[in-house]
């Protein structure tokens, strides 16, 4: 059986990438009903942001509860690390997931050991996304206890690692320096891309661009028909976050003017609104951020059928 299906207790290898707002009870009870695993990302499915940790925590209760509705398949909830979480936000959205049942962590960020140690204590798997991914974090993950490695190349969506290591090579480095599962995030958007990942150690898809081009998501769409009108060589690099990430977007206001602030030496330029711009598709208010591969996608398709070409890449 493939380990990151026995670990995660899913049929199909296949884990949809959290992205936040877009993100919805809709889009992770599809995924996880076609048998791979669904992610609430940070505000998924929220309309409004919530001022403190414990707003955000409540409207999240209600979000998984809505999820459980339309699912009774294993689901996970993004966190961020304790370096990350200086707020809060996550350590009150864990005691959620006590609460309601939720059994899969989806953490991103530095590696804390006695937090995992803690996490894991309290009955819950984690898949563990550095966000500089390296063969020294991906071991000390492993030895924290982490189930699950993401191993990120610079051919994610999102906020992408500020080093230029593709996706296949990152992955063919993590896979061979750890035992446990390891799974392939950045340009996993078909059958191919998830069966060259295979051929170089991955053991499934952590995949977000692909499934914002599904039927499911509640991105606008004007966001999809945007993603799926530009080409390869249209998209932008922006460098944000005082040179700490780096985002891929299609060629609009936002992105542009953004580089043009790095080109002035500004580190740390506004990339506009993610709810504004990828969730309500005005373009021109926030970034449209996409895998470098995400002109391979052609169509927009049920995530049932996404989880299943993916699947295929890895002989599920």
């Amino acid at each position: 059986m493939n380990r990151v299906c026995e670990v995660l207790e899913i049929t199909k290898p296949v884990v949809q990438a959290p992205m936040t707002w877009i993100t919805s009870p809709e889009l992770v009870a599809a995924v996880s009903n076609a048998g791979g695993l669904g992610i609430l990302g940070f505000n998924a499915g929220f309309e409004t942001g919530k001022a403190t940790p414990e707003e955000t925590a409540e409207e999240m209760r209600k979000v998984i509860r809505r999820t459980k509705e339309l699912t009774d398949k294993p689901f996970g909830m993004n966190v961020m690390t304790s370096v990350f979480d200086g707020a809060g936000f996550s350590k009150a959205t864990i005691e959620i997931c006590k609460e309601e049942g939720v059994k899969v962590l989806a953490a991103i960020g530095s590696i804390d050991s006695a937090q995992i140690r803690e996490w894991k204590d309290a009955g819950f798997k984690i898949i563990y996304r550095d966000m500089y991914p390296t063969v020294a974090s991906a071991k000390a993950a492993e030895e924290a206890g982490v189930d699950v490695i993401i191993a990120t190349g610079c051919d994610e969506g999102g906020g992408m690692p500020v080093e230029a290591t593709g996706t296949m090579v990152k992955t063919a480095l993590i896979a061979e320096a750890v035992k446990i599962p390891v799974l392939a995030a950045g340009g996993i958007v078909n059958e191919a891309m998830a069966k060259a990942s295979a051929c170089v150690g991955a053991e499934g898809a952590y995949a977000g661009t692909r499934f914002v081009l599904s039927k499911e998501c509640r991105a606008a769409q004007a966001t999809k028909d945007d993603i799926l009108n530009t080409g390869a060589d249209d998209l932008v690099v922006l460098t944000e976050a005082d040179g700490y990430l780096k985002w891929r977007a299609t060629p609009h206001k936002v992105a542009k003017e953004a580089i043009e602030e790095n080109n002035k030496g500004n580190l740390k330029p506004s990339i506009g609104s993610f709810y504004a711009g990828m969730l309500k598709g005005d373009m021109e208010a926030g970034i449209n951020s996409v895998s470098s591969a995400a002109s391979l996608i052609k169509t927009i398709d049920s995530c049932e059928d996404i989880v299943n070409e993916l699947a295929n890449g890895y002989g599920c």
